[in-house]
């Protein structure tokens, strides 16, 4: 039960291997890579129970997918569309102009609360089917504006980029400004 709490925990301890990884271990490792031969007994030590050598290698890149804190992680990282979530997709597939569409889903959206509203008024037993629409609603908000994140992205590393050109062209002038400012001082001595 201690091990599974510590695992889901936001700064579990360090795994018990890694008391494996002695000065003698790693010097055992490293003869036996550059010999490319392992001995096949293993190796024990009070602080762990026994491991092969070849443990201590370290694994190999992950090529799909890896593990943090019990998350699955996916190593080629794509928005997955309305379909693969299983979510009704209320706006066309192609090319569409954001704001119109966020701003049409935005109308739908204070209808549907108002729908909400008047359901909770008349029959509050029946909420479920306006709640499930303005979910839908907002989860295909939040789908638009998450295709919009790369060119964000792109956005404000270029605004980034910028203004350190603009910062380092001013100091440069003041450099420069000074420096001519120190050789006519220099002269007139």
């Amino acid at each position: 039960m201690d091990d599974q709490q510590s695992a889901r925990s936001a700064w579990p301890d360090p795994p018990i291997y890694f008391k494996r990884y002695t000065d003698e271990n790693l010097d055992l490792l490293k003869q036996a890579t550059k010999t490319g031969t392992f001995p096949e007994n293993t190796i024990s030590s009070g602080l762990v129970p026994e491991f092969p050598l070849e443990a201590l290698q370290p694994p190999p890149p992950p090529t799909d997918e890896y593990t943090i804190f019990d998350q699955k992680w996916q190593i080629d990282d794509h928005l997955p569309t309305l379909d693969e979530l299983g979510v009704k997709q209320l706006f066309p597939d192609s090319a569409i102009d954001r704001v119109q569409e966020l701003k049409r889903l935005n109308r739908s959206l204070i209808v549907q609360f108002l729908d909400l509203l008047d359901v909770l008024v008349n029959n509050p037993e029946k909420f479920g089917e306006s709640i499930e629409n303005i979910s839908t609603i907002f989860i295909n908000m939040h789908h638009i504006l998450n295709a919009y994140r790369p060119h964000q992205a792109r956005e404000t590393l270029r605004l980034l980029m910028e203004n350190q050109l603009a910062r380092k062209r001013e100091q440069t002038a003041e450099l420069r400004a000074k420096s001519k400012e120190a050789r006519s001082f220099l002269e007139g001595l």
